[in-house]
């Protein structure tokens, strides 16, 4: 079953953003919930009741379940300590990210290669070796592809030593590729705490009893 993390960030928000995130957590994880998807974990980043960002871990469809949701919040609250003639809007984010199997399984261990998604052709090897070298056809070059990787291989002076050897690089390669592109998602899931859209919020809420949210405004589906 697919993971995904649901993220609740303040962006470079302050304090009164941060307790937003809090609330909104609550809320988002009770959401995931009614919407069946399985809370695996909850992670936060900072104080308990102001954090800076607080990650849900998922299992299942968490984009279709959570539709609507991702994009902007917004509260409309007065801060006691700003004053009435302070701003009365703050605004968080909610973003999904693939974890786990989605962001890149396999990357740097377990990554295999199907062999028939291989091109595997014999070519004559180059280089010191002698008479072998020149009437043997045992370099081959193989193609993934899935991926586009080709690569050639000449080390061993047996064919079939070198198919493998040359089945293990393309599995090197695909492992590099899975590395990057989890880093790049981890990238992308950092960056998403200082991306902050403070037009058009999916929903707008307002502080009901026990400092519960209560959805005061939701912006329709186009």
């Amino acid at each position: 079953m697919s993971r995904s993390w649901v993220q609740i960030s303040a962006g470079r928000g302050p304090i009164e953003v941060r307790r937003f995130v809090a609330r909104l957590a609550e809320r988002m994880e009770a959401l995931c919930q009614e919407r069946g998807l399985a809370v695996v974990d909850v992670t936060l980043h900072g104080d308990e009741d102001a954090p800076a960002s607080v990650e849900i871990l998922v299992e299942g469809d968490a984009r279709r379940c959570l539709e609507g949701e991702l994009g902007t919040h917004a509260l409309v609250e007065r801060s006691a300590a700003r004053g009435k003639a302070a701003r009365k809007r703050w605004f968080a984010g909610v973003a999904i990210h693939a974890a786990g199997a989605d962001a890149g399984a396999g990357a740097g261990e377990g990554v295999g290669v199907d062999l028939r998604e291989l091109e595997i052709s014999a070519c004559r090897a180059s280089g010191p070796g002698g008479q072998h070298v020149n009437k043997t056809l045992s370099a081959v070059r193989i193609h993934h592809r899935p991926s586009g990787i080709t690569v050639r291989v000449a080390d061993e002076r047996s064919q079939r030593a070198n198919v493998r050897r040359g089945v293990e690089r393309i599995a090197e390669r695909l492992a590099e590729r899975a590395a990057r592109r989890v880093a790049e998602g981890e990238a992308a899931r950092w960056s998403e705490h200082d991306r902050i859209v403070r037009g058009e919020p999916v929903r707008t809420y307002r502080v009901g009893r026990k400092s519960t949210l209560v959805v005061a405004e939701a912006r329709e589906s186009r």
